[in-house]
């Protein structure tokens, strides 16, 4: 049975003080302070099986992104509570360098779990290892680019998520519950009322909101889903650090929209100059006086079906008005008028978006010329 079939449990009255099981032997074991809007998500992973050395009964437990040290003590008492103690975790998982997501290492590593292998990518050690980490437990993610075999039997991926946000992120699938534990990427701000773990659509704000704050630019995020999307089986739930855990038909809408998010070096320029947005507001004036000419009424129609456009810009009697990033609005707004149009109609509406930012100086739209309608006939393009 898919994630995506399971019915949401009730979430629990506490949960500082319940761990919640996402998926099979699978733990969120967080804390939530009352009225936040941002946490850590620490996961224990709990194997257990036949050791395929031994053949005897084997166990291996990993504590996820084990969280800031100022949230120790409540993993602590929920990992104790899962697995009888903290000398019982075989190894913690660490996605990237920020005192939130690992800082509690330390001290886990130092006084409760004196056996515990350490495993995050070589540019992440490098800078964690200053919490005074033992350099002898330390294992590289780069050894293990094809699958890590823990030994109860079960198989586990580091997949490289490079500077999503930081150079050396790197996440974790586990293939056999389909749940991939992403790190910062589709982390987000929560809903200060909020209830329970799991994401909703309302969760996407936060989550855009976090990623234009924190993530450097749009093609790393291209990269990490084209990543996510090759694994095999396909993942079912996203666990990342921070926010509420993603599974069902989000899982894919989340994907669509953060490959087309611009973030960071993207709307830079257009955060600091408000000349960037006047502009692109009269570049999409001009696209929608073009598509009224082949679509008429159909093009509020169009754009009023759009789930994300609100996000960005409001008609205001007959005109779209933009109010933030003019340029990936200005993109949607084409891709949702062309879209099921034929040659005739998409061909022209194309056209005059590339030759109006251009005459206004503006970055080059990513428009999709040759798969929505017609491809612009070139020499358009270049008069």
């Amino acid at each position: 049975m898919s994630h995506s079939d399971v019915p949401a449990p009730n979430p629990p009255s506490d949960l500082n003080r319940t761990a919640v099981e996402i998926a099979p032997e699978t733990f969120w074991v967080g804390k939530r302070e009352p009225g936040g809007i941002f946490f850590a998500n620490p996961y224990l992973r709990r194997f257990r099986g036949t050791d395929v050395r031994t053949k005897k009964p084997s166990e291996f437990n990993l504590l996820i992104d084990p969280g800031s040290s100022s949230d120790f003590s409540t993993i602590h008492t929920k990992v104790v509570s899962l697995i009888g103690g903290m000398d019982r975790l075989s190894a913690l998982f660490v996605n990237h360098q920020d005192p939130d997501v690992g800082s509690s290492a330390a001290i886990i590593s130092a006084r409760y779990s004196p056996r515990a292998s350490i495993l995050c990518s070589e540019d992440t050690w490098r800078l964690i290892v200053h919490f005074n980490l033992p350099r002898n437990r330390f294992i590289p993610t780069e050894k293990f680019s094809t699958g890590l075999s823990v030994p109860t039997g079960h198989k586990l991926l580091p997949v490289p998520s490079p500077f999503c946000h930081f150079r050396g992120a790197v996440m974790l699938y586990d293939p056999q519950t389909r749940v991939l534990f992403t790190g910062d990427l589709f982390g987000g701000l929560t809903d200060s009322k909020a209830q329970g773990l799991w994401a909703e659509e309302s969760d996407w704000t936060g989550i855009r909101a976090f990623h234009q704050i924190y993530m450097p630019v749009n093609s790393a995020l291209v990269r990490a889903v084209a990543a996510i999307r090759k694994l095999t089986p396909a993942v079912e739930m996203i666990a990342p650090q921070h926010g509420r855990v993603i599974r069902g038909k989000l899982v894919q809408q989340f994907l669509e929209r953060m490959e087309r998010l611009q973030v960071g070096l993207d709307i830079i320029d257009e955060a600091q100059d408000k000349t960037f947005l006047q502009a692109w507001n009269t570049v999409v004036d001009r696209v929608l006086a073009v598509a009224r000419g082949y679509l008429g009424d159909s093009v509020e129609a169009k754009l009023n079906a759009s789930d994300q456009l609100s996000d960005t810009a409001r008609f205001n009697g007959k005109r779209l008005e933009v109010h933030r990033m003019g340029k990936w609005t200005l993109e949607h707004v084409v891709d949702v008028l062309c879209q099921g149009e034929p040659q005739e109609i998409a061909g022209p509406i194309l056209v005059e978006a590339t030759i109006a930012a251009a005459e206004y100086n503006l970055p080059t739209p990513h428009l999709d010329i040759e798969g929505s309608g017609s491809p612009a006939p070139v020499s358009l393009l270049e008069s």
